[in-house]
This record gives C-alpha cells, sequence and structure tokens, in this order.
C-alpha cells in the first residue's frame, strides 16, 4: 500500500467507525433525543483519535497476523 493511500485509508476508516459507533452506542444509552446530538459530538471528539491511533499502529499488525494466520 502507498503511502498517501495508506493514510487516507486510516483516516477515512477511523472517522467512518468512530462517528458511526460513538453516534450508535450514545443513542442507544441514552435514546435519540434532542439531547443526543452535542452528546455524540463529544463522544466522536475523544473516539477519532483514539480510532487514528489504533488504526495506524495495531491495524498494520492484525494484517500481518492475518496474512500469517492465512498462508498455506
Amino acid at each position: 500500500m502507498r503511502n498517501k493511500e495508506f493514510w487516507l485509508t486510516s483516516v477515512l476508516s477511523s472517522l467512518t467507525m468512530a462517528s458511526m459507533m460513538s453516534g450508535l452506542i450514545s443513542g442507544y444509552k441514552m435514546g435519540f433525543s434532542s439531547e443526543w446530538l452535542p452528546v455524540w459530538a463529544q463522544s466522536f471528539l475523544i473516539a477519532w483519535p483514539f480510532a487514528l491511533f489504533l488504526n495506524l499502529t495495531v491495524l498494520p499488525q492484525l494484517r500481518t497476523f492475518t496474512a500469517w494466520l492465512c498462508r498455506s
């Protein structure tokens, strides 16, 4: 994977996962009311940097491990 592609994939996948998961979990816990949006936004601002960090550090190791498990 080229460097630009690696960074763009990491940013977009972490953005997508953090927004979806923080939105779903906060909505599930408190209900999708008028108070949900600010709680989701705050949760997302905490979740996205952490998700990006994991995508940049742990995901490459998981890909290597998966390739090792799947080799014949």
